[in-house]
């Protein structure tokens, strides 16, 4: 896992009322240990930004701790991002990237991790059954598919959207379809559009 920040990474600030982008990147590993048991997870802080605040000298320091992971035989990688520019990050990475030889998945979540209705888990999870059992390589996104927290869906990286700003199921493809579904309950995943 290599971590942006976002509201993923984010807990509630009781004295503002809004997130904080705080997390280190072991607690995010500590409160979700049902992914440990899935992979050999490691993890590894980029940055704890907001995405709001990325700029384009950030998508070469994410490409090159992307390049290093893969040099370090990594198998795949999870990229937590905040939702409000994650569409941006995964164009240009997917760009940057010119066919990389595994999965790179950007997940972000509606929620921050410390609210009971946050979606960062399954999100996290749904991540992690699909790197871990499927053989896709290339960078897309992971986000729910559709407001309940039944099933996510991996996104062509180039062609999707945030299209709301608090929906679990923000995330659309533009004229194309995901890539797949995934039941984080059942670890069924449903090729739809398989690149």
């Amino acid at each position: 896992i290599l971590h942006t920040g976002g509201t993923i990474a984010s807990k509630v600030d009781y004295r503002t009322g809004g997130v904080e982008s705080r997390f280190k990147p072991e607690e995010i590993i500590e409160m979700f240990p049902e992914i440990g048991k899935l992979a050999n997870i490691k993890s590894h802080l980029i940055s704890n930004m907001f995405s709001e605040d990325m700029r384009f000298a950030h998508y070469k320091v994410m490409a090159e701790a992307i390049e290093k992971a893969i040099k370090d035989k990594t198998d795949g990688i999870i990229l937590t991002h905040g939702t409000d520019t994650m569409h941006y990050t995964s164009a240009a990475l997917a760009f940057m990237l010119e066919h990389p030889p595994i999965p790179i998945i950007l997940v972000g979540a509606q929620r921050s991790s410390d609210r009971v209705s946050s979606d960062a888990y399954s999100n996290l999870l749904a991540t992690t059954q699909f790197i871990t059992k499927t053989d896709f390589t290339g960078v897309a996104i992971c986000m729910h598919a559709t407001s309940e927290d039944k099933e996510s869906v991996i996104l062509p990286a180039t062609k999707t959207k945030k299209l709301h700003a608090s929906r679990r199921d923000a995330f659309k493809p533009i004229n194309a379809q995901p890539i797949a579904k995934i039941d984080p309950q059942t670890e069924k995943i449903t090729f739809i559009d398989k690149p």
